[in-house]
């Protein structure tokens, strides 16, 4: 706009300086010719030529004039537009320059002003000294702390490789199809009686027998126990038999084995009673008190890892000094007690495969865990 301002004054100075020539030349023709008419001689027709001829030359000037001024102006009009185009050009850049530096997190300089008579200067871009693209320093991928992903109650992982393929474990699957009634002594000098195998109990819903389910499982048991590298005794691997709770006792130390697993499943009069337990002697237990620690122990890691398995309540360790089988024994014994048959949703579950495949992997993994440390 400045140079649009001082182009519009040089013009009109011009035009006022072309009039004024031409008045003075016009006065002075005057002048020239009253002299001449004062001059002697000097005639009418003479004068007359001569103001022609002076008019004319005063046109002819007035023309070349006028066409300079026009070529003056045309040219200035088109330094006016080189320079109102090189002003737009330069308002563009500053334009493009300030829109780019709004794209910066740093804020832009105070821009400087050029005066009118010098040419546009390059924009000043801010450099990219603090890129804000960086990514924090501290990675949040995962939480200070290391989760547990159990819970306390729940069992250490156990080792994928047995501790030595020469351990031997004796299974006795309760039970059988018959009970035998007779009477023998519950341990070793007791007084006290108890039938020397009971029939067990059924399912409330299926009618499968307790013997048969625990013939099942203790089958699955021996051959995952074997696919770890452990050697397995059986008790018994049929239905007929007749063998009392002193008899699998006997048995189990016989084989040479260094722990006794009882596989039994519970039963209640009340149908909503549900859950998984171990059983195990007191410390007090007046005929293998010397038993307690490491069968507790034993009892504690199965089943701990039979309910991480199969999500079932885990009922714990309850420890017992009644059991037959467990007074008689002369080395770390446990009863299993795989859940209760009376409760319908339990009765189902035990009588399916995939289950019985997850108590059985925590059978296994609970005797990983008794071996690693006895």
């Amino acid at each position: 706009m400045k140079w649009r301002t001082y182009s519009m004054k040089w013009r009109t100075l011009r035009v006022a300086a072309v009039l004024l020539l031409t008045i003075l030349l016009t006065v002075g023709g005057c002048g020239r010719e009253q002299e001449l008419q004062e001059t002697p001689g000097f005639t009418e027709s003479q004068t007359k030529s001569e103001s022609v001829k002076e008019t004319a030359d005063r046109t002819v000037g007035e023309t070349e004039t006028k066409k300079e001024s026009e070529k003056t102006e045309e040219a200035e009009t088109e330094t006016d537009r080189e320079t109102d185009d090189q002003a737009g050009r330069e308002t563009e850049s500053q334009t493009a320059a300030t829109e780019s530096s709004q794209t910066e997190t740093v804020p832009p300089s105070e821009p400087e002003t050029e005066p009118p008579t010098q040419p546009p200067t390059q924009p000043q871009t801010q450099p990219p000294t603090q890129p804000q693209t960086q990514p924090p320093t501290q990675p949040q991928t995962a939480p200070p702390t290391q989760p547990q992903t159990q819970p306390p109650t729940q069992p250490q992982t156990a080792p994928s490789v047995p501790v030595s393929g020469s351990r031997m474990i004796a299974i006795d699957p309760g039970h059988q199809a018959s009970a035998w009634n007779e009477l023998e002594p519950i341990g070793p000098g007791a007084s006290a009686m108890k039938p020397k195998t009971s029939s067990g109990t059924q399912g409330c819903v299926t009618g499968v027998a307790e013997s048969q389910l625990n013939l099942t499982v203790a089958l699955k048991l021996r051959d995952a126990l074997q696919a770890r590298g452990y050697q397995v005794y059986m008790v018994r691997t049929s239905q007929d038999v007749r063998l009392s709770n002193k008899d699998r006792a006997d048995m189990a130390y016989a084989s040479g084995a260094e722990i006794f697993i009882r596989i039994h499943a519970n039963g209640s009069a009340d149908p909503a009673m549900n859950g998984i337990l171990t059983m195990a002697p007191s410390a007090g237990n007046p005929y293998v008190a010397h038993l307690s620690a490491s069968s507790n122990a034993l009892s504690a890691s199965i089943v701990n890892h039979i309910a991480a398995n199969t999500g079932q309540r885990n009922i714990g360790v309850l420890a017992t000094d009644d059991m037959s089988g467990i007074n008689w024994s002369q080395i770390p014994v446990t009863i299993v007690e795989m859940g209760y048959m009376s409760n319908p949703d339990e009765d189902r579950a035990l009588n399916t495969p995939s289950f019985q495949d997850k108590i059985v992997q925590g059978i296994c993994s609970g005797v990983d865990e008794y071996f690693a440390s006895h």
